[in-house]
């Protein structure tokens, strides 16, 4: 092999490589994923009171986490999901589930406002309140579920270019 084609050899597999680092692993396994049903919403299945027979993916922002004897209830706001069973918060909403996790479930971690998204039959439906309205609650028992990373703060760059008297605080 000439020093040409180990050149681009090494090219190839650097690319390979880059592209390999930049590949994310989805958050469910395939086949899970692929049960699941993003449909209907957890407001319809609400209304209607009755439970899909098919596992749901449905996912959201987190309202409350209240951890019990044995397990959690993870009170949900609902959001329709893109492709990858992500939330989609620029949506509107679509009603509100409880997800019922086995065991402890970290509080300050799973905390309001994360993203949640799970994957689970609907096994019953709790009775509750927004505020002082009544409201059904489907539970979905978790057979998969994952809390979305926190976006990264945007940082301010550690130097500027410009003219003149800049006035500002680091607090």
């Amino acid at each position: 092999m000439n020093a040409g084609n180990r050149f681009l050899l090494g090219l190839a597999m650097t690319g390979v490589l880059a592209l390999a680092g930049c590949a994310t692993t989805p958050p469910f396994a395939p086949a899970l994923a692929q049960q699941a049903q993003t449909a209907p919403a957890p407001q319809a299945v609400a209304r209607n009171a009755r439970a899909p027979a098919t596992p749901m993916a449905w996912g959201g922002t987190i309202v409350k986490v209240d951890n019990e004897a044995h397990d959690t209830l993870i009170t949900v706001l609902a959001y329709p999901l893109d492709d990858a069973l992500r939330p989609k918060l620029r949506d509107s909403t679509i009603g509100r589930f409880i997800v019922r996790a086995r065991g402890f479930v970290e509080p300050l971690i799973y905390a309001p406002g994360r993203e949640l998204s799970v994957i689970g039959p609907v096994t019953g439906f709790r009775q509750g309140e927004i505020g002082q309205q009544p409201y059904q609650y489907p539970v979905v028992s978790e057979q998969a579920m994952h809390l979305w990373p926190l976006a990264p703060e945007p940082s301010t760059p550690r130097f500027q270019f410009g003219i003149g008297i800049g006035i500002g605080s680091r607090f």
